[in-house]
């Protein structure tokens, strides 16, 4: 019985000296936040985790490529805190209050292999039908991803050593499961059977499959930018102002002449492509009329109804009305040097006004000009230019119109269309502003000087 109570007796000192040890140091095989500190007093265990996670090293792993990413200190280390957990075996640590700037600042301090970056599933249309072409996988990395992961493993004490890189891979945004979802194809084969039209100017341009496609993005939504682009393309195939005009002047010439660029109509691209996304989205819409501006019937790309004509070489000019001639008049023209010279050309009338004073410096540099005028129709030239050219009374040179070469000397004006009131009242009672005028002719072909406005001969067909 001695032995037995001996032997018992010397295995509860055994087990409470075991106890005791263990209560103040930690049990072989223990982590703290994956330092090993089995055996170790809370005093040693505690400086052995601060020393190795001064910089938290986690690595991150793809075939032959490794990163490493330190974070630093983002725990807090107490003996207190130990202490309380000693028994556990594998302990955490609560962390720093800004431990997540920390796995912010690592992760941004780490640079990661260049990567190819995914392709979203996209709607395609080929074989006359629509189809789903599938995501494409990348190897680009989601740095943002990694960030999160490791804020929450580190939040949960669930930090690993090492991960796979391939896991932070980006994801495509869009899937083919997305798009099934949405049932996407159907929708735009729905589209494609109500047989949709676009009308510009009565002229009807089917919105074909291929162009429905153009029309939205990848994901078969329709897209604003692309519906503006094709708005635009078809603005500047069909609208006029882009087009070169012709007349038949009173010689019996057909002469064909650049755009002023504000002659004709054309297709207003912010506005049409807003009624587009409006109409398209309507389930029996069929056929959608662009908004056009400026006249489509008064302005045409032949002109034969209302004009004028400078014929620069008799010194004449023209008004027709309705395609009649209104008006038939003497005129006196620019001054004989290319910078004063009355420019041939396709115009228009800029502008209407009565009661004008014309002013401006003299070509000679002497002094400064100023003319009141009845009856005032400034012009604007080839890409919008305003010329200073117009069409005015000039009734103090009216003994002298009809005179040959009067242009040629002091008479000759600044670049105007010097004309007798009583006929330029009668063109300003038919003008209107748009209206074309049409200067021909070659007598400053070998005046001294240089042209300093557009000029255009027209060229004959």
């Amino acid at each position: 019985m001695l032995v037995i109570v001996g032997i018992v007796a010397g295995a509860m000192m055994f087990f409470l000296s075991i106890y005791l040890y263990f209560g103040s140091h930690f049990f072989f095989g223990s982590t703290v936040a994956n330092v090993e500190v089995g055996g170790l007093s809370v005093s040693k265990a505690a400086a052995k985790v601060k020393a190795e996670t001064k910089q938290v090293e986690i690595k991150m792993v793809e075939k032959k490529q490794r990163r490493s990413i330190q974070i630093a200190e983002p725990y807090a280390i107490t003996n207190d805190y130990l202490k309380k957990n000693i028994r556990k075996g594998q302990l955490s640590l609560p962390i720093k209050k800004d431990a997540h700037e920390r796995v912010i600042d690592a992760v941004n301090q780490t640079t990661f292999p260049v990567g190819k970056m995914p392709g979203n599933a996209k709607v395609i249309y080929q074989n006359k039908q629509f189809a789903i072409q599938s995501e494409k996988e990348g190897t680009a990395i989601d740095s943002s991803h990694i960030k999160k992961k490791l804020w929450k493993d580190l939040k949960n004490g669930e930090l690993q050593p090492e991960y796979n890189l391939s896991d932070f891979y980006r994801k495509a945004e869009v899937t083919t499961k997305d798009l099934k979802k949405e049932k996407v194809l159907q929708k735009l084969q729905a589209l494609t059977d109500r047989k949709i039209n676009v009308t510009v100017n009565k002229k009807k341009i089917p919105v074909t499959a291929p162009i429905l496609v153009g029309l939205t993005d990848d994901q078969g939504n329709f897209d604003d930018a692309q519906i503006t682009q094709w708005v635009a393309n078809l603005e500047k195939e069909y609208s006029t102002i882009y087009k070169k005009v012709t007349f038949t002047n009173v010689h019996g010439q057909t002469l064909r002449y650049k755009n002023v660029g504000n002659y004709g109509w054309f297709i207003d691209i912010k506005q049409s492509a807003k009624k587009m996304r409006k109409e398209l989205k309507q389930p029996k819409t069929s056929e959608i009329s662009l908004v056009i501006q400026g006249e489509t019937k008064k302005q045409p790309l032949h002109i034969t109804q209302n004009y004028v004509e400078v014929d620069l070489d008799n010194q004449k000019m023209y008004c027709f009305n309705k395609g009649e001639m209104v008006v038939e008049t003497d005129v006196i023209t620019g001054r004989y040097a290319k910078g004063t010279a009355t420019v041939p050309g396709f115009h228009t009338i800029m502008d209407k006004r009565r009661n004008v004073d014309l002013s401006g410096v003299l070509t000679t540099g002497d002094g400064t000009y100023n003319v009141p005028v009845d009856y005032w129709m400034p012009l604007l030239s080839h890409g919008q230019t305003i010329t200073e050219i117009g069409l005015h009374d000039t009734d103090h040179k009216l003994q002298y119109f009809g005179q040959p070469g009067a242009f040629k000397t002091d008479l000759g004006s600044y670049g105007c269309v010097n004309t007798p009131k009583v006929e330029v009242a009668k063109i300003y009672k038919y003008s209107f502003i748009g209206m074309p005028v049409f200067i021909y002719g070659h007598i400053y072909d070998e005046a001294p000087g240089e042209f300093d406005k557009p000029v255009e001969y027209g060229t004959e067909i």
